[in-house]
């Protein structure tokens, strides 16, 4: 299976997953940094969808599996503490947030090598 599909795929469930989040944040479980998932969850939805149309992308796949599981463990912190009461595991907000830094700098890296034909 190509990279574009599963990159794809994780594009769609993230920005369904953050649009659902804004939306309890907004009407259910107010004051919980739902806004905060929700936003970071929305964002990267976007930046796998580009990486999935990315042809060419040296450090696609990398890039978007950072994305992913930062999205995972930040956003998923969050959400679990809200519908919780508490953390989803030690540090897992810090640990997701440097995963997404650590994407977008594999995105920069990625754009300065040569493109594959």
């Amino acid at each position: 299976m190509s990279a574009h599909r599963p990159i794809g795929l994780s594009a769609g469930i993230a920005g369904a997953a953050g649009v659902a989040t804004l939306a309890v944040g907004a009407h259910a479980i107010t004051d919980a940094n739902l806004d905060v998932a929700g936003s970071i969850l929305l964002f990267h939805a976007a930046a796998l969808l580009a990486l999935a149309n990315a042809g060419g992308q040296r450090l696609r796949g990398l890039s978007a599996l950072l994305f992913v599981a930062g999205c995972l463990m930040f956003s998923g912190d969050l959400i679990f503490k809200a519908v919780m009461a508490r953390s989803l595991f030690p540090l897992a907000a810090p640990s997701g947030g440097v995963a997404l830094i650590l994407g977008w700098l594999a995105v920069a890296v990625g754009a300065l090598l040569p493109r594959r034909i």
